[in-house]
């Protein structure tokens, strides 16, 4: 009997069970499970379109996209419903010709069709009514009679655009079509037009529009004409080295009072070459300043002491004060490109035209002036070291003709006494120059310092000599455009060896490569502090061969 009530028991949990089990999936009857979505969605413009990112992992192809049952994608925007047949991380929507805001949804589907939870997000693309509003800024333009230079001097780009290229074109007088291309700096030539009428050159702009700031996705082409009027023959211009040019006998500044010019001569310490662009029939042009021009003079007048450096004939360890600056040289790009010039001849590293004169070099339209290998220092750079300071005072003799006999050429000799603690022998150079150290890398000088037995006592360290270079005297700020860039190298002792006979001494000038150094101050002793400026016998140096080498 309890059998039976057990196995009846058994049986009334297992018919209540069952019913409970399928009255819960009853529940589900019905229900959709959502394919994955994509994960984010970020939007960038381009010309009448947008590019959408639909993932964080980025850009990866479609077979490497794992969404669970997701396998489409569903984009819709205005009426627009695109389906695509896979999954994306990005997605290029195009055919958005209109400057207004559009709504993007994008979704995933799976095999039945079902969708995910869409990714929204409102774009205004890049269209034409944007291009056709954008501007390019006039360009500067310089014109002779025959020529013209169309240049931006502070470039194309601006807050609504970032400029990559421009393309030009014209005819010229003889019918022919003249064109070009640039990627970078926007200045261009044109040459060979009919003076006194208009020319008309054809433009097209590259360049990436900016939306709030930030540049699109495209490089469209922004087209334009310039019109120029040509100026006539006898139309005036304004020279920027008129000194200059009258030097090479120019004294009417037109097209037409130049016309029988062909050779121009420039001094090394000239500040712009724009003139030579005025010039219809310029050949040759001297960089070296031949036999036209002099060094200029630099006076000093200070503590009761008026000291006058420079002047005379080039010398070759010259070089102008800093490089030709690349606006005041571009003239001499332009006629050199197109064929003008036949001659340029120039000194090494003398204007800082080095690189750009550098391709014409080997056809033989520039001609680089050979240097000696070691040129003198004249007496005409040396300066009295009292216009500094009282303190720098140095009696000396030149010439010197008591010097020591030698077995060496003597030339320049010096006899220099110190009188002060900071007793210098000192050579300077016009404002206008520095030392061409590219070229002349050594200082060197002959030198005959007095016997052992005078370096004794407080006078033990006249055996050293201590060099100094700078842009500047430190009382003369006005004498450098670069500041002051003084380097030294320590105070060296000379050998006893050395002393009593002609010795040869060089200093490696080479941290004056990146530096503009034009004063040489050549100091006896270091500045030590003695009681007696006039000991028993006096401290004596001669100097003499005082040169710049390019060899050590």
């Amino acid at each position: 009997m309890k059998n039976i009530l057990f196995i009846l028991y058994a049986y009334l949990l297992l018919v209540t069970g069952c019913e409970d089990i399928y009255e819960k999936q009853a529940e589900f009857e019905g229900e959709v499970v959502y394919p994955a979505k994509y994960d984010t969605i970020i939007g960038h413009i381009g010309f009448e379109r947008v590019e959408i990112d639909l993932l964080k992992a980025g850009r990866i192809p479609s077979s490497a996209i794992n969404l669970g049952k997701a396998t489409k994608t569903k984009i819709e925007y205005d009426d627009e419903v695109i389906t695509l047949d896979s999954l994306v991380s990005y997605v290029n929507i195009t055919g958005l010709d209109q400057s207004k805001l559009y709504r993007f949804k994008i979704s995933t589907l799976d095999e039945y069709g079902n969708e995910s939870v869409p990714q929204e997000i409102a774009l205004i693309p890049f269209t034409q009514e944007g291009l056709n509003n954008l501007v390019v800024s006039p360009p500067r333009i310089l014109a002779s009679p025959s020529a013209a230079v169309v240049e931006w001097p502070s470039g194309i780009s601006s807050v609504l655009m970032e400029y990559e290229s421009l393309k030009y074109s014209y005819t010229d007088k003889e019918g022919v079509e003249r064109s070009g291309g640039i990627d970078g700096n926007p200045r261009f030539f044109v040459g060979n037009v009919t003076p006194g009428q208009p020319i008309t050159i054809n433009m097209a702009y590259r360049v990436i529009p900016r939306v709030n700031q930030k540049e699109i996705l495209d490089t469209l082409t922004i087209t334009d004409e310039l019109v120029i009027n040509m100026p006539t023959e006898t139309t005036p211009f304004t020279p920027a080295e008129k000194d200059i040019l009258a030097a090479n006998g120019v004294t009417t500044f037109t097209a037409q009072g130049v016309s029988d010019v062909t050779k121009l001569t420039y001094p090394v310490h000239a500040r712009s070459l724009q003139d030579i662009f005025f010039f219809p029939n310029l050949k040759t042009l001297d960089l070296t300043g031949g036999d036209l021009f002099e060094i200029p003079t630099l006076t000093y007048d200070r503590n009761g002491v008026v000291d006058v450096v420079g002047g005379g004939d080039f010398v070759e360890f010259l070089r102008k004060a800093g490089d030709i600056p690349t606006n005041n040289y571009q003239s001499l790009k332009d006629l050199l490109e197109a064929g003008i010039l036949e001659k340029v001849i120039y000194r090494p590293h003398s204007m800082g035209l080095d690189e750009l004169l550098a391709p014409y070099v080997d056809d033989g339209t520039v001609e680089l002036v050979d240097n000696p290998a070691e040129i003198y220092i004249d007496n005409k750079f040396h300066l009295d070291g009292n216009v500094q300071d009282h303190n720098w005072n140095m009696e000396i003799t030149y010439p010197a003709t008591d010097a020591p006999q030698s077995s060496m050429e003597l030339k320049n000799v010096y006899k220099t006494v110190p009188k002060a603690r900071s007793a210098s022998f000192v050579f300077a150079l016009p404002k206008e120059y520095e030392f061409n150290i590219e070229e002349y890398k050594y200082l060197k000088a002959s030198i005959y310092a007095p016997e052992k037995s005078v370096f004794t006592g407080e006078y033990t360290p006249f055996q050293k000599i201590w060099p100094r270079f700078m842009n500047r005297m430190w009382s003369f700020a006005d004498f450098s455009n670069f500041g002051q860039q003084y380097w030294a190298i320590d105070a060296f002792e000379l050998p006893d060896s050395y002393l009593g006979e002609w010795k040869e001494v060089t200093v490696d000038m080479s941290n004056a490569l990146d530096k503009h150094n034009r004063v040489i101050v050549l100091n006896i002793g270091g500045e030590p502090g003695i009681s007696n400026w006039d000991p028993p016998k006096e401290i004596e140096y001669y100097w003499a061969n005082l040169r710049f080498s390019k060899t050590e």
